[in-house]
């Protein structure tokens, strides 16, 4: 008897705790969601595997004339060897919070305005619908 409620009382506190953290995932992404953003490039940087996580990224770009360094999860994407830049999205508020978009690598030679974009270039998205 004792241990039936020793083991109700854990797969509560399982669930509450998975209920916390799909909440403060949702708050994040809406917090995150509401800043305003611009848009540059950055340059990849070094990958490292933090315990028990997945694999990150380091990586760099400059905004405003300052050259900023921030981190992001590699996730399913595929780093490949000859493709050193990506467009980055700034929260403007919260430089920190940058984050690579995947899915718009650019050539190397492209340079991003001294404020970024206010939004993906219209040229990079036509170039992801001809890859």
């Amino acid at each position: 008897m004792v241990k039936k409620k020793v083991i109700v009382i854990n797969l509560i506190k399982i669930a509450i705790t998975l209920i916390v953290i799909v909440i403060a995932d949702r708050l994040f992404n809406d917090y995150y969601n509401s800043l305003d953003k611009a848009y540059t490039i950055g340059e990849l940087g070094s990958t490292y595997k933090p315990y028990g996580q997945g694999t990150k990224v380091r990586f760099s770009f400059t905004f405003q004339g300052k050259v900023n360094n921030s981190q992001n999860g590699i996730g399913n994407n595929e780093i490949k060897k000859d493709q050193n830049t990506y467009l980055i999205e700034v929260p403007i508020k919260d430089i920190r919070k940058s984050k690579i978009l995947w899915d718009y690598p650019v050539p190397d030679t492209l340079k991003a305005p001294y404020e970024g974009w206010d939004e993906i270039p219209e040229f990079l998205k036509k170039r992801e619908v001809e890859n």
